[in-house]
């Protein structure tokens, strides 16, 4: 190394830049290598080789540093090292002989002869072109540096290994983590990183401390191994899991962003909630309706049985009147209610003139004469609400003023239909008390939207109106 103490400053300077190059490349190299997945012999050999090719550039260095502190320091001294060169040198043939048998590799072989070239048997041999052998030696070790770098950085990339399992984690959207018992991290991936900074404003080294302090007492639970943390901008779902890697066993923390789905877990909960509410409004009104249909029939049935009475006390107040005992016949039709049957039977014919008809033939087959003017409507609803006010209009005209002859006058006037029913008996009344028969008989009025009214004066009559059906309307 004398002669390098007469080179210019520039020459020295560049000769110390190469020799850092080659120590940062040999050290880039073996840092790469160490990313292989595949282990073995040979995985052990080449490591040894890139180690030992570092150390010769260290050494490299360390001489070339030796030349500009002597010269700093006035002295010119003999190049130093000398055992560690040898000992470098020597490591380097045993492992490339051992790799020729094994591989019948030559690669390491470049390495070997440039760690000859530098060694102080070297600089006696080539006198003054020490320094161009050396020069060689550094260049050839930079340029096979650069090259491995290259190539294996290629195979990291194309094929499984630390470096591509590390890339594929810092791609993902979700953060992982994993960590020893003791809580040291052996992996994390970006996302990760920003989750803690996010979460607790810097990175943790400990995976558990994290885990711990941070996550759990802030997170609610979401299942086994499961939490829900939430933050201003987002949720995210961490998960916990004892994952067996070879003999040991790693803890593995997941966290997923899933905003979104806690968004529409939300929308679907306060969906289930308004649909249950008017669940629970439906089945009220259903009730409401059922209550409402019950009382109706409840209704119905009172007013056929009321109808069916009010027959029958007609039969009987019409042989009284007389002082006649009915025959077997008529007493069978007092009891077994014949005249209610004949209009049910009438009423599912669906005809009401047909029933209006049955109705005044029956009652002058008792001796009331029911005397009509005027024809039902041509709308069905309102025959049928006529023909059931006539059926108990004179019910109670017999029964309450013994009448013998009814009168229905039926009119169709501009928008309505009204009736009016009059009788001939001798009651003579001033203040009507609605029963179940008057209050009936407003219902099929009010039913439609019409009215029903009594006259007491000059004598009781009974009127009904209702609205005609307009054009585009259906009738009942």
């Amino acid at each position: 190394m004398l002669n390098f103490y007469h080179f210019p400053e520039a020459v020295r300077v560049t000769f110390s830049m190469l020799t850092v190059l080659n120590a940062g490349f040999a050290a880039l190299v073996l840092i790469l290598h160490l990313y292989r997945f595949k282990r073995g012999l040979s995985y052990w050999l080449y490591g040894a080789v890139f180690l030992l090719v570092l150390c010769q550039t260290v050494i490299n260095a360390a001489l070339v540093a030796q030349v500009y502190q002597n010269i700093s320091d006035g002295f010119i001294v003999a190049s130093e090292y000398i055992i560690a060169r040898y000992i470098v040198f020597s490591a380097l043939a045993a492992v490339f002989f051992v790799l020729l048998v094994k591989e019948k590799s030559l690669l390491p072989g470049i390495a070997l002869a440039c760690s000859f070239l530098t060694l102080p048997v070297m600089e006696t041999l080539s006198g003054p072109a020490f320094p161009a052998v050396f020069s060689a030696a550094l260049a050839i070790l930079l340029a096979g540096s650069i090259g491995l770098t290259v190539k294996i950085r290629r195979e990291l990339i194309t094929s499984i290994s630390g470096l591509s399992v590390k890339q594929a984690m810092d791609s993902l959207d979700t953060a992982v983590l994993f960590c020893g018992k003791d809580g040291h991290i052996l992996m994390q991936n970006h996302k990760m990183q920003e989750l803690m900074r996010k979460t607790a404003d810097h990175v943790f080294y400990n995976g558990r401390v994290y885990l711990e302090t941070i996550v759990i007492p802030n997170s609610e639970s979401a299942g086994e191994g499961s939490s829900l943390y939430r933050l201003p901008d987002g949720v995210w779902l961490f998960s916990v899991n004892e994952i067996n890697v070879g003999r040991k066993t790693v803890t593995r923390i997941t966290a997923a962003d899933v905003t979104e789905q806690n968004k529409a877990a939300m929308i679907l909960r306060d969906r289930h909630i308004e649909l249950e509410s008017q669940r629970q409004r439906l089945k009220a009104f259903v009730e409401n309706i059922e209550n409402l249909c019950r009382s109706e029939e409840l209704l119905r049935v009172k007013t056929e049985i009321h109808d069916a009475q009010n027959q029958k006390l007609i039969l009987l107040l019409q042989y009284l009147r007389y002082g006649e005992l009915p025959d077997e016949t008529s007493f069978e039709s007092l009891k077994t209610g014949v005249l209610q049957s004949t209009y049910a039977n009438m009423e599912a014919a669906g005809d009401p003139q047909a029933m209006l008809d049955i109705i005044v033939d029956q009652y002058e087959g008792i001796g009331i004469k029911i005397n009509m003017s005027g024809n039902l409507p041509s709308e069905r609803g309102i025959s049928l609400a006529f023909m059931q006010i006539v059926q108990e209009a004179a019910a109670n005209s017999v029964k309450h003023g013994y009448a013998s002859e009814v009168h229905v006058r039926i009119m169709a006037n501009g928008d309505n239909c009204t009736m009016r029913v009059t009788d001939n008996g001798s009651r003579l009344v001033t203040n009507v008390k609605e029963g179940s028969g008057i209050d009936g008989m407003r219902r099929y009025a009010e039913r439609l939207g019409g009215k029903l009214y009594i006259d007491t004066s000059p004598q009781f009559a009974l009127n009904v109106s209702i609205p005609r059906v307009k054009e585009g309307e259906t009738d009942e």
